[in-house]
């Protein structure tokens, strides 16, 4: 049987999976698959990646009647540790559930296991190392004049242009001594706003939904109480990102196929399958 392309929206991530079976308020059979990954990217001022690391798990929720053996299938190039082949989906390392079988897992990478009652993680597993890192900050500052500065944030999504990033929030520090700062979007900014915060010295610049693919730019117009000095740039940054990506993820990790194992069911059940990428710590 092939995947069901239907899907459930990327804030259910945030739900316990129980949420679908209790709304309706009788079983069906079906089951919850999320692959879930949380980022944490480091750059340096100039926008390269110093530091980064994806934590991820597939958890699962079933609603099976007869409580049937599953078979998980994952990318067939699945590498564990070093040493995978370029294009290969390589994983640091990764701990399975206790109810998982993984006689089969080394030769074609698939899962068996007997789901227990309520939800649960079937795989936690790490990637460091080098990936393309969904969104890429480019700041520019412009000493106007001692007491003003203009800073240009240009963020750019490099993910495909059929995702985007919903909620973006990127928290822009600015100098102590920062009076009052203007914030300018682009005229065609649609579900965007920016505000600047006298009291944390910080601006919140918000992108509902941030198609993949394109860039967004801001320009915050400082003025300073006091003439700027060295350490006055020092002061703007660092720039942080949180966001979520709906059915995206970084590492490629992917589930082929999800069956059930043994022959005598004779249903069909419904497969919600997602992918849902999350900031942790983006800096």
């Amino acid at each position: 049987p092939t995947m069901n392309p239907k899907t459930t929206p990327s804030m259910a991530a945030h739900k316990p999976i129980t949420y679908q079976r209790e709304r309706t308020g009788k079983q069906k059979n079906e089951i919850f698959v999320d692959i879930l990954e949380r980022l944490n990217v480091l750059f340096s001022p100039s926008g390269l990646v110093l530091n980064s690391t994806i934590d991820g798990c597939i958890q699962m929720k079933s609603y099976l009647s007869g409580n049937p053996e599953l078979r998980l299938a994952l990318n067939e190039d699945l590498v564990i540790g070093k040493g995978g082949a370029y294009g290969s989906v390589t994983l640091d390392d990764c701990n399975f559930h206790e109810c998982v079988q993984l006689q089969d897992f080394e030769t074609s990478r698939t899962l068996s296991f007997i789901p227990p009652d309520g939800e649960f993680v079937v795989l936690n597993y790490r990637v460091t190392g080098e990936f393309r890192a969904p969104f890429r900050v480019f700041p520019a500052i412009d000493e106007v004049s001692p007491y003003k500065l203009d800073v240009t944030i240009r963020c750019r999504a490099d993910i495909p242009e059929t995702n985007y990033g919903a909620n973006v929030v990127i928290r822009i520090p600015v100098p102590r001594n920062t009076a009052s700062a203007g914030c300018e979007l682009a005229q065609n900014a649609v579900g965007q706003q920016a505000e600047f915060s006298n009291t944390a010295k910080h601006v919140t610049w918000t992108i509902k939904k941030f198609q993949g693919n394109t860039e967004q730019t801001i320009r915050v117009k400082i003025t300073l109480s006091d003439p700027a000095t060295t350490n006055t740039r020092k002061e703007i940054g660092p720039i942080s990102l949180n966001f979520e990506v709906p059915m995206y993820n970084v590492s490629n990790l992917a589930v082929r196929y999800l069956r059930i194992a043994e022959q005598g069911k004779a249903y069909n059940p419904y497969r919600w399958v997602r992918y849902v990428t999350q900031s942790n710590s983006y800096v």
